[in-house]
């Protein structure tokens, strides 16, 4: 018998935790972070201490209560298992590069293989990299065995424990994952991040497919029609409806224009500013290429500089923008020599090679210099901090900043939001929301199961799954709505 579990996912948007388990063997699809979860249960502003983080988490339900599958070395309070399921894991395989998918493996065991492909491998340890996450939140590929970490401390022996690498699998599109139980094909997707995956999965019982995060509007919806072909007639189609309540569409070409528009709108000493998600490769080129059509020269953020850069020395299949036109912004961050000493302590690793990388070039570019000319420039930010560099611009009052990204959509959000509207309010900008979702829209989402023509479908990743059923009677197409925790048996 096989058995599908929603350990994460169910009636709410993200976290992804799928168990697909039987005679057979044992995977998860994905294991992610329930960010909503871990925003309503932090306290205080101090990292959670690493003896009670896994426990904690596992008290709150950030993460499942299963047993033989979380770290040994961190201490625990075993009476939280108690009468818990017990499963071995196999292997577990990420389907993109964002944190709600991924962002819980770092409590996996240290022996579970993680199935990745190369370009989701090289934007994940960007983004581990450049975000300044610490502890066990880095620990997604390398791992450090806290418990021997103590233990030698205890009887004075003075060796420091090397980060070791866990057992990794670099699939490829279009050929079944090595090692893993059940035949799982990867098949590229179209989403807001690059290198996204879904899969088609054969089990003795029964054909699954897995659409990950998907749409098609994006401008690889290629990826997405070819999806559709590669998993039509399966038995179950395990699919995202962030989106179901929701019937607009904007395109790329869309957001393109429309900032073009606005761009053009903006002269006489007017500065242009957007916001972007640092892993939007296909949004970041987009932006670069309606800058260069309003004759502005684009400026990057050093952390999206960083990411295509490392991309481009790593031969990424990823389509990557041109960045022969594009300058880097030179951020402040030293006490001395006016912000700019490299040698300074608030200049991490990563940004110091950067900019080393540049010193003897055009590329760099000094917030005075962005000041001076402000019409003759395109900003490309990505965090809400950007607010603190524009306020170290200056920009010209009236000045248009953009938000290129998804809208808040919980409280918390919201209450950040409206934090960057007081400094823009401050500053003085015209701000725009032009955006296209990373999700397929409620026709979309109906026309991908039509498609597909699945004997069942089990939605996820929706905070209304119960608008697949409405929906879908009509067809004659069967939904299944599965609780967090609950099984499902595959016949």
């Amino acid at each position: 018998m096989v058995s599908i579990c929603l350990l994460g996912g169910a009636e709410e948007i993200g976290g992804n935790k799928i168990l697909l388990h039987g005679e057979e063997g044992a995977i998860f699809l994905d294991f992610g972070l329930n960010l909503k979860k871990k925003r309503e249960y932090a306290v205080g502003y101090g990292f959670e201490r690493i003896n009670r983080v896994l426990r904690n988490y596992l008290l709150v339900g950030i993460l499942p209560k299963i047993n033989g599958v979380y770290r040994e070395d961190l201490a625990l309070d075993e009476n939280i298992l108690n009468n818990a399921r017990s499963f071995s894991i196999d292997c577990c395989i990420v389907s993109h590069g964002h944190l709600d998918h991924y962002g819980s493996i770092a409590f996996l065991r240290m022996e579970t293989p993680i199935a990745v492909s190369k370009s989701m491998k090289i934007l994940i340890e960007h983004s581990i990299e450049t975000s300044g996450r610490t502890g066990i939140d880095r620990e997604i590929f390398i791992y450090r065995d806290r418990r021997r970490e103590e233990l030698k401390k205890k009887i004075k022996i003075e060796e420091n424990l090397e980060e070791v690498e866990r057992p990794i699998i670099v699939f490829e599109e279009g050929r079944k994952i090595s090692q893993v139980p059940f035949q799982v094909l990867p098949i590229p997707v179209d989403h807001s991040i690059p290198a996204t995956f879904g899969f088609r999965i054969e089990t003795n019982r029964a054909s699954i497919a897995y659409t990950s995060d998907i749409r098609l509007h994006g401008v690889v919806s290629k990826y997405t029609e070819e999806f559709i072909e590669k998993v039509r007639d399966v038995d179950i189609l395990l699919i995202e409806g962030t989106r179901i309540n929701d019937s607009t569409t904007r395109s790329e070409d869309d957001v393109k224009n429309q900032v073009i528009i606005e761009t053009l709108k903006k002269k006489n000493g007017k500065l242009v500013s957007t916001l972007v998600s640092p892993l939007d490769i296909d949004r970041v080129r987009t932006l670069i290429e309606a800058a260069e059509e309003c004759n502005r020269i684009p400026i990057l953020s050093s952390r999206i500089y960083h990411l295509i850069k490392t991309l481009y020395e790593e031969e990424s299949k990823v389509k990557l923008p041109n960045l022969e036109n594009v300058k880097v912004y030179f951020e402040k961050r030293s006490i001395i020599d006016e912000g700019y000493f490299l040698g300074s302590t608030y200049f991490r690793g990563w940004l110091k090679k950067i900019y080393e990388s540049l010193l003897n070039t055009d590329k760099l570019i000094k917030p005075e210099e962005i000041s001076k000319h402000q019409d003759r420039f395109f900003l490309i930010f990505n965090s809400h901090q950007c607010v603190f560099e524009l306020a170290e611009i200056n920009p010209t009052p009236g000045s248009l900043f953009i938000e290129s990204t998804s809208e808040p959509h919980d409280e918390e959000q919201e209450i950040e939001w409206e934090k960057v509207e007081n400094w823009i309010n401050l500053l003085r900008l015209d701000s725009r929301w032009i955006h296209a979702s990373g999700h397929a829209n409620r026709e979309d989402l109906l026309k991908i199961i039509k498609e597909i023509k699945p004997n069942l479908v089990i939605p996820l990743h929706t905070e209304n799954p119960r608008e697949f059923k409405r929906m879908l009677e009509k067809e004659d197409i069967k939904v299944e709505i599965i609780q967090e925790g609950e099984e499902t048996k595959l016949s």
